[in-house]
This record gives C-alpha cells, structure tokens and sequence, in this order.
C-alpha cells in the first residue's frame, strides 16, 4: 500500500506491507497521487526486529538511538514494553521502518500514530528550513498567532479563549511547523497534537510569537533577539545527541528570531486577556 502525505509543504511517500486505517489526525495530511516526493519510507512487517550494535547517542524509556557507523538505527518502544514495537533505519539514500508483527494491530489501527514518531520527522523538517515549536496555534484574521510556555501555563486557555470571543480557529492544541516560505515565517499544521485532540491542516503568516506567563493583571513586553533565541530554544524540538542537526537547529532558530515577532505575556485567564493582547499587537478586531 502507498500513502501520499503533505505535510507543510513537504511530500512523503509511505510505502508499507500492510494497509493502515490511519487515525483521524493523519487523514487530515493525507493528499493526492504525486510523481515526485520530497521523502520515501518502506514500511516492512518482521517476525523479529534485528540487534543492532553502536555508540549509543540517546536512550529513554521508549526510544533509544544507535550510530553504527553506516546507519542510524532508532527502536521505539511502547511504554512498559521491553521488546521494540518498531525500528527505524536510516542509510545513505533509503529509511526504512521494521514494524514488530507482535503490536500488528496497534499499526493498523488507533495506536497508528506511532508510525508517524519513528519517521525522524525532526531531520526531515530541518531539511526544508522548518522546525517544531511546542505551542498552542491559533488563526485570526488570516494570521497565525503562537501561544508557547512550559506545560501547565495556560496555552490551552488563551486558545480557547481566542476561539470563543475572537472566533480564531483552533489549528492545533500542542505544537506548530515553523517554516520559511518566500522569505516569510508560516505556521503550518501537523498530524500530532499530544493530548489536545485537535489538529487541523492549515498554514498561516505568523503574526506573532506569545511567550505566557500567568499573572493577576495583564501586561506584554517586546522580546529582543537573544532572548528570543533562547526562549525558542526551550520550546522547539531539538535531538541534541545529533550535532550536525542541532547546528541546523540553531541557525533556523536564530533567523526566527531577527524575523518573527515575539511578545512576553504576563495574563489572566479572563476575555480581557484576549482583549488587551490583540489591541497590543495590532489587531484591531
């Protein structure tokens, strides 16, 4: 079966042994028949994922990453599963994904998102100038504005907030595709949303970056270009076992910063909220 996915701008072509009933958030990417793409993976159903021996650049409970020399190999694990539920290895010139036969239904069906986490998406964004900024996104007015922080600060809310009084759409609840797109920064959706449950396929000028903080009464403080880069820097996704891509990283995070607007948002939970940063960032609706 092929599988032919844009994804902010990029096309992927997924060729896999088995037909996947992709879940509703990857149907969203899902596109036309193309000649040519950008990136290919083959999908291969295996009784048993092979070892794989080499430094050792990375290792969490559910991903460890190997450098042996010739390739990077990825095994991806389902939490509290000692055994791979998939392995991802990269040569010169091919990927391939080895899905585990034991977890074949959890592929085919509601737990198919996981496919999508051994793609090594992150390298593949840097490729084509993007990377991935943990955010809450919205569109208003044809813009896209980014609410971004540590968990827990209140992202969700302001979204939720701009949607219900501003009308804004709701593109994604957790994280946004940052690329460069004839010289201007676009926002463009993406099939992973974490818990948030929503995930639209839409790009969209960004407006501007809002760094929240929660606070008794509202306030906003223009952010200047080093400490843009570091507050991007915290919250976009970066692999720093793997040098080569952290310095492309870096670079893309760095224009961001001389080229996107990015505002410190000290706010309450109410509609002023709403109401004071679209009159300070030039909204007007």
């Amino acid at each position: 079966m092929k599988y032919y996915f844009k994804i902010a701008g990029i096309k992927l072509l997924i060729e896999s042994d088995i037909e996947i009933d992709w879940n509703n958030y990857i149907k969203e990417f899902l596109t036309e028949k193309f000649d040519k793409y950008d990136e290919y993976y083959k999908c291969i159903l295996a009784d048993n994922l092979d070892e794989h021996s080499g430094e050792i650049l990375y290792e969490d409970d559910t991903l460890v990453v190997i450098n042996d020399g010739e390739s990077e190999i990825r095994k991806h694990f389902f939490i509290g599963q000692a055994e791979p539920c998939m392995l991802y290895v990269e040569k010169e010139g091919s990927k391939t994904i080895y899905l585990n036969k034991k977890y074949l239904e959890s592929f085919k069906a509601n737990d198919n998102y996981c496919i999508f986490n051994a793609l090594a998406f992150e390298k593949v964004l840097m490729k084509h100038d993007a990377v991935v900024l943990h955010c809450s996104y919205i569109i208003h007015n044809n813009e896209a504005i980014l609410f971004t922080a540590p968990s827990g600060t209140g992202k969700s809310t302001q979204a939720n907030l701009w949607s219900e009084f501003k009308n804004a759409t709701i593109v994604n609840g957790d994280r946004a595709i940052i690329k460069k797109i004839d010289g201007k920064y676009y926002a463009c959706g993406m099939p992973i949303c974490g818990s948030s449950d929503i995930c639209l396929n839409e790009k969209a000028p960004i407006r501007a970056i809002i760094y929240l903080n929660q606070s008794p009464q509202n306030f906003i403080e223009e952010v200047g270009i080093n400490e843009k880069t570091k507050k991007l820097i915290s919250e976009i996704t970066i692999n720093f076992f793997n040098n080569r891509y952290v310095n492309i990283a870096l670079d893309i995070i760095f224009d961001i910063a001389c080229n996107v607007d990015m505002y410190f948002f000290g706010c309450t939970k109410e509609v002023d909220a709403v109401e004071f940063l679209d009159k300070m960032i030039g909204g007007g609706n």
